[in-house]
């Protein structure tokens, strides 16, 4: 059986609250918790709070065409 790799930890320092998100994207706090909730952003829990990638962020913000 081939060894896997052990799983790297997130690097906190790159993740931001669900609120720092809601302000970086002009939308509240509910819709950055409904699109987690439906799989289309990435979160993690850090001692207990919720944090979000920023490179997660602006991949999501995308244009309309």
């Amino acid at each position: 059986m081939p060894r896997r790799s052990p799983k790297r930890t997130p690097n906190p320092s790159r993740y931001v609250s669900i609120k720092f998100a809601a302000e970086r994207t002009g939308v509240s706090t509910d819709a950055i918790r409904r699109i987690i909730a439906d799989g289309s952003l990435p979160a993690y829990r850090f001692r207990g709070q919720i944090r979000v990638a920023i490179e997660d962020i602006d991949a999501a913000m995308r244009p309309l065409n």
